[in-house]
């Protein structure tokens, strides 16, 4: 199986996120852009890979639950969807909100024994070098919605997933 892990704060959309218990909606602080805007740009992006997965890689699961995070995405991309890094069933699931997001996808890597995969993310600290080529990384300011971005994601598609 091929995976992408998929984080959404900073990937699609800018990362500044404004949540609170309560709230209904989450909201974005950063003017000029909404919720969710790279959906299209991650769907043409993985278009020419149509026996790609994802794995969602975003702290939306901890947060509202699998199938709400999963049901934010468009419904071509809820269908790649097969799992989450974060189990809540697990015996560690407490240690998911302090550990780094590459540890978390390295160990989500191992459980599925997977040999191809590629994280779509904007944080990038911990990872480690011999795996840089696992990550498209895009600026937290801009997500998907920078080229240079756009570009290398489609590049790391190409490059893993021949």
């Amino acid at each position: 199986m091929d995976v992408l892990y998929v984080d959404f704060d900073g990937v699609l959309h800018p990362g500044e996120v404004w949540y609170e218990y309560g709230m209904r909606e989450p909201r974005l602080r950063t003017p000029g852009h909404r919720l969710f805007e790279s959906l299209p740009v991650l769907e043409e992006a993985i278009a020419p890979y149509p026996d790609l997965k994802i794995v969602l890689s975003t702290t939306w699961v901890q947060t509202f639950g699998f199938e709400k995070a999963r049901d934010r995405l468009s419904e071509s991309l809820q269908r790649r969807v097969v799992g989450t890094t974060y189990d809540l069933d697990s015996p560690n699931a407490w240690r998911f909100s302090r550990m780094r997001r590459y540890d978390t996808i390295a160990q989500d890597v191992a459980k599925r024994k997977l040999v191809r995969w590629l994280a779509l993310d904007d944080d990038a600290l911990g990872w480690p070098e011999n795996e840089s080529e696992a990550l498209a990384f895009v600026p937290s300011n801009l997500g998907l919605q920078c080229l240079t971005s756009q570009e290398q994601f489609r590049t790391r598609l190409a490059a893993r997933f021949p």
